[in-house]
Formats: structure tokens, C-alpha cells, sequence
């Protein structure tokens, strides 16, 4: 992730912390009016819900493959593909309509996942004024926030966290993980394959394109018994008791694609994305198969009126082998970007690279919401997850939109 993304560290995208932030300290109060206090519906806007939208474009996408992509994934063509076409990544796809992710059977081997790394850049908060540290600076206008060591979640997960998985991916630098959580669909109630992650997962922003070879596990490890060199398996049933789900489709921001960084900047402040996915054999939906979808908090208060938030993903940077899942919880703090961007959410957190993109959520009214991903960290102290408002809402439904 950029700070907690699992990418590349040249082709992911970005976080450093001034995090990720190489803009300069702000007052930190536009964008942060504390929101609506009720979850918005999965079709209606939040008020308040988010400001400093930049140019307030989506990346929707359309529908057509990019040029040297198998479209007929049989014969020559998978071969080909299968045989190393993929790594050709000289004319790297970066539109939104050209995201591509052709399905090849048993690529993502025991040796590849095991193989498949989580860097990112080192973030440092900021001060509580006008930032310090080497680099990039950030804003922190309620202070620092205090290390909390990250807990292993209890096996089985899909008892104590059925929406959360691992997501795997190939970039230009070889294979990446990142978290995931599925996330419900207005589109297909009770039928949801989306799947909620951050943009750095997918796209690795300016000067980059779509990640390929995408792919979901949720309840990765599920028993939380086995560490990353003894999975021989990856469709054993203690390691993919769902099956492994593959991306047909990917929505992030326009801004993350076009101004996402590996040294982080405020396009951060939107880098999250949803993805659509469809499993390898069978025919219900991930919903149907989990039993579990969280439901997606649009304008959910500012971080620094959240008292109880938790934060989950599977960390692969040493002490951590990204076999395993954690968490840490407690009260937020405002990590801001920029004066136009709104200020993201900030928890004391030692998950690192591979939890990015994994879920934040909260509880309102007896009910659990998907609010922010893992998106920055400085891989020690703490974590940073947008705030999701009307931008990232427009990014979720056009997903859901594309399969209605």
C-alpha cells in the first residue's frame, strides 16, 4: 500500500507518508464538515460527502480490448498469452476503457503467489502545523496518532471476516498482493462479485496502466494455520475455500490514473477502485458463496469524529509473510493531503506493503460499513484511508452499472 499498497515500486502507485503526500502542510478544514451522520443508500449520494473532486471525472471505461490482447483465449492465442504474452508490457494499457484481464487457468501457481512481493515507500507524518521530515509533508491537524501493534485475526476467517481476502496481481516488476474486502452490489442485491481494493492495486497511476493477472481469494488461509512457503495449493480448500475469483472489469479514479505516484501526492486521496469478478468454475455469485457483502458508507463522518474504527488486510513486509490476516482498531485521526482534497482517515497501525487496499469499517445503527481502504503508511506506525464521498461513489456504481 503505498504505504500499504502491495505494488511495484516503480509501477504501483503510490504513498509516502507525509505520506504520500509531497504537497505542502494546508489548514486542513475543506472537505472535512464531518458528513452526514447517517449512511447514504447504495444509490443515493452523501451530503457533504466529498470535496475537492479535482475535475470531478470517473473513470467509467467502455468495452473494447487494447490492441495485442487475445480476445479468443483458446488455442494460439492462450498459448501465447500463457507463454509469456502478458509480460509484454512495452505498450502498457492505461485508459479506463482499455483495462483487460484475460483469465488463464492455473496461473497463479504455489511458487507465484509465494513469490509475489508487497513494496512501498516509506511515509512520515508530518507535524501538527506545517509539516516536517525529509521529503513530503503532511498536515496532522489533530496531532499524531499512537503505534498500536496490529492483532492476527482468529481462524476461521470466514467466521470473523467473511468479506476480507487477498488479492493478487503481476506488474512489470514481477508478481504483487494486496487486500481486498467484497462489498454489495445495488445493481444485483444479495448477488454481488464486487470487490472493494485500492487504485494502487489496479493502476499504478501517472505514467503507468492496468495491472494484470488480477485475481481474489477471500478467506485466503482461512484456518490461519500455514505460513507462505507451506502452500502447495492454492485451490485447496484451507487456502481458497471460495475458489479464486478473477477480475472481469476494474473502476479507479480518474485522478489516481492520472496523477498516482509511487512517491506519493494528494491524488492519494482518491485511490481506491472496485473491481467485478467472476469465479473459475461455478455459478453463483461471490455473495451467494461468502454469505457476506458489506455495504458501502458514503460522507461517513470525518476522522477526527470516528471514536471506533477497525482496519483489516494481509501484511507482507517482514515482520509480517502475508499468509495471515490482521487488524488494528480505535479512534481516527485527520492525515491531510491537501487544501483540496479531503483529508483522509489516519489510525496507529503496524500492518504493512500487502494489506493495501484492505477494508476500513465501522458500525451505525447495528449495521457494518466498508468506509475507506488501506491506501498510505509509513510501515510502522500508522495507516491512512481515504475518505469515500461522491467521487468514489460514481467509481462504485459505474462498476455495478457495467453488469446491470
Amino acid at each position: 500500500m503505498p504505504s500499504i499498497r502491495s505494488r511495484t515500486l516503480a509501477a504501483a502507485a503510490v504513498v509516502t507518508a507525509a505520506v504520500m503526500i509531497t504537497t505542502t502542510a494546508c489548514d486542513g478544514k475543506k472537505g472535512d464538515d464531518g458528513a452526514s451522520a447517517r449512511p447514504s443508500s447504495s444509490t443515493q449520494a452523501g451530503k457533504g460527502a466529498d470535496t475537492g473532486q479535482g475535475d470531478g471525472s470517473v473513470s467509467v471505461g467502455g468495452y473494447k480490448l487494447p490492441a495485442g490482447i487475445p480476445t479468443d483465449l483458446s488455442g494460439a492465442a492462450l498459448d501465447k498469452w500463457r507463454n509469456g504474452g502478458w509480460k509484454d508490457y512495452s505498450d502498457w494499457a492505461s485508459k479506463a476503457e482499455d483495462f483487460a484481464n484475460p483469465y488463464i487457468k492455473d496461473f497463479w501457481t504455489p511458487e507465484k503467489m509465494a513469490a509475489a512481493k508487497a513494496s512501498i515507500p516509506v511515509a512520515q507524518a508530518g507535524s501538527t502545523s506545517s509539516g516536517s521530515g525529509g521529503g513530503a509533508t503532511s498536515y496532522l491537524p489533530d496531532g499524531r496518532v499512537a503505534k498500536q501493534t496490529a492483532a492476527k485475526v482468529k481462524g476461521t476467517y470466514h467466521h470473523y471476516a467473511p468479506p476480507v481476502g487477498k488479492l493478487f496481481f503481476s506488474s512489470p516488476e514481477g508478481g504483487m498482493v494486496c487486500s481486498a474486502a467484497v462489498v454489495t452490489d445495488p445493481a444485483h442485491p444479495g448477488k454481488s462479485n464486487l470487490v472493494w481494493t485500492a487504485g494502487h492495486c489496479v493502476h499504478a497511476g501517472k505514467g503507468g496502466g492496468w495491472y494484470r493477472n488480477i485475481a481474489f481469494v477471500p478467506s485466503y488461509n482461512n484456518n490461519a494455520n500455514l505460513g507462505s512457503r507451506q502452500i502447495t495449493d492454492p485451490r485447496a480448500k484451507a487456502v481458497s475455500p471460495y475458489g479464486i475469483w478473477w477480475a472481469d472489469w476494474a473502476t479507479t479514479s480518474s485522478q489516481w490514473m492520472k496523477g498516482g505516484a509511487h512517491t506519493g501526492n494528494a491524488a492519494s486521496g482518491y485511490d481506491y477502485a472496485v473491481l467485478h469478478v467472476k469465479p473459475e468454475s461455478g455459478g453463483k455469485s461471490l455473495q451467494e458463496r461468502l454469505g457476506s457483502a458489506l455495504p458501502v458508507w458514503f460522507g461517513a463522518p470525518a476522522a477526527n469524529k470516528v471514536k471506533s474504527m477497525k482496519v483489516r488486510g494481509y501484511p507482507a513486509e517482514a515482520p509480517y509473510d502475508g499468509s495471515k490476516m490482521y487488524d488494528c482498531h480505535g479512534a481516527t485521526k485527520r492525515f491531510v493531503l491537501a487544501s483540496n482534497v479531503p483529508a483522509q482517515f489516519m489510525i496507529g497501525c503496524t500492518m504493512n506493503g500487502g494489506a493495501s487496499g484492505g477494508p476500513w469499517f465501522m458500525s451505525h445503527n447495528g449495521r457494518t460499513y466498508l468506509v475507506s481502504n488501506n491506501s498510505l503508511s509509513d510501515r510502522k506506525t500508522f495507516i491512512t484511508g481515504p475518505r469515500l464521498g461522491e467521487n468514489a461513489k460514481q467509481v462504485y456504481l459505474a462498476t455495478s452499472r457495467k453488469f446491470n
